[in-house]
């Protein structure tokens, strides 16, 4: 019996390198924590009816994390724009 493990699409991870591109090298640990947080949330084969409200603890704990190690609160505002947008992707990919 296989069990099914929650993840996100393979291009996630290229695209969440995309968005993470311009931030400081500190946002690393960030990165990869709310990539892990997205695979978490996301049921398992199975298609979203939450339209990607489901990642919001996602993005919410990134800002957090973020905005402590000083990131402008412009730049949050236009990284939350294109993680909101990416996790409506992931959860219509589904």
């Amino acid at each position: 019996m296989t069990e099914e493990i929650a993840s996100t699409p393979g291009w996630v991870e290229q695209r969440l390198d995309e968005v993470f591109a311009g931030l400081p090298p500190s946002a690393g640990p960030a990165r990869t924590e709310y990539g892990a947080c997205l695979g978490r949330r996301k049921a398992p084969a199975a298609p979203s009816d939450m339209l990607g409200s489901e990642f919001n603890g996602c993005r919410s704990a990134l800002r957090h994390t973020l905005a402590g190690l000083g990131l402008e609160d412009g730049a949050l505002a236009q990284l939350d724009q294109q993680l909101e947008a990416l996790e409506a992707e992931i959860a219509e990919d589904s």
